[in-house]
């Protein structure tokens, strides 16, 4: 798929909760994909929109994902956040907007 399909699908699926848990776990698989590629400024705008999207209803995408995933057992790097939504919620990690910012200008 090329960049811009894998962004809009982040962007659409992100905080569908009416999709199955596994639909969402399908979410963050695309998030830690386009997490690896290179992209352009105005692609990383769109994806940093869609991430304060998810950090806005973490609680909810947390709750429905959890159904399907063991966020305490993730292995994934703290880089990709959102692999990490347990501890992003009980304040173990400590995410800035600003980061998300700095990225894209």
């Amino acid at each position: 798929m090329d960049r811009m399909t894998l962004i809009n699908l982040y962007g659409q699926g992100i905080t569908d909760c009416e999709t199955s848990p596994f639909e969402m776990l399908e979410t963050f698989h695309i998030r830690s994909e386009l997490h690896q590629l290179s992209l352009t400024k105005e692609e990383k705008k769109m994806v940093a929109a869609y991430d304060m999207r998810l950090l806005s209803h973490a609680e909810q995408v947390y709750e429905h994902t959890s159904k399907a995933y063991d966020f305490s057992q993730s292995k994934e790097s703290i880089d990709e956040w959102w692999w990490h939504l347990d501890s992003l919620l009980k304040g173990e990690i400590v995410f800035s907007a600003t980061s998300l910012y700095d990225d894209v200008i």
